[in-house]
Parts: structure tokens; sequence; C-alpha cells
């Protein structure tokens, strides 16, 4: 669903996100695109515009879900690490 979301209205992400100053930016770049689009001479200028509002909008989604992976990852090391420290201490004493 997020996915559709950026590919066809990528402001949208950002204000789903609470993203004001993405949201800004993006904008600004949907908004050229949309713009040159209606004109017909910018019409050849406008795909390079919706482009970097995708990209910007891909790049930060990639980066929310490598962060969210990184953090499960860790709680789940952290986890492992505090069963082995229980294990150890419970052979140390017996």
């Amino acid at each position: 669903m997020m996915y559709f979301c950026i590919l066809f209205v990528s402001p949208l992400y950002f204000v789903l996100r609470r993203k004001w100053g993405a949201f800004f930016v993006n904008a600004t770049l949907y908004g050229l695109a949309v713009i040159f689009l209606i004109s017909i001479v910018g019409a050849v200028i406008a795909p390079l515009f919706w482009t970097l509002a995708v990209g910007h909008a891909s790049w930060h989604l990639r980066k929310e879900l490598a962060h969210e992976q990184a953090e499960l990852l860790a709680t789940k090391m952290a986890q492992k690490m505090a069963g082995a420290q229980t294990l150890q201490s419970g052979h140390r004493d017996e």
C-alpha cells in the first residue's frame, strides 16, 4: 500500500509519517512535475521532477525499513545475550 502511495502521490507518504520538512521538499518537486506536465513545453522535463520526488520518498522508506530491521536485530541479540548470561551464571552457582 505504501509503495503505491509513493509511486502515485509521494507527498502523501510524508504527510502520513508527519515529516513536514521532507513533505515540503517532496511537494515542491511533485508540484513542479505537475506544473511542467500541464504545460506542453515542459512535459519533457516533468518526468525528471517526478522521478526525483519518488526517489526521495523511496529513499526515506528504505531508510526507515532498515532502521526498523536494525532495531529488531538488536533486540533479538540483547535477548540472546541476556539468556546466555543467565545460563553462565547458573553454571557458576552449581
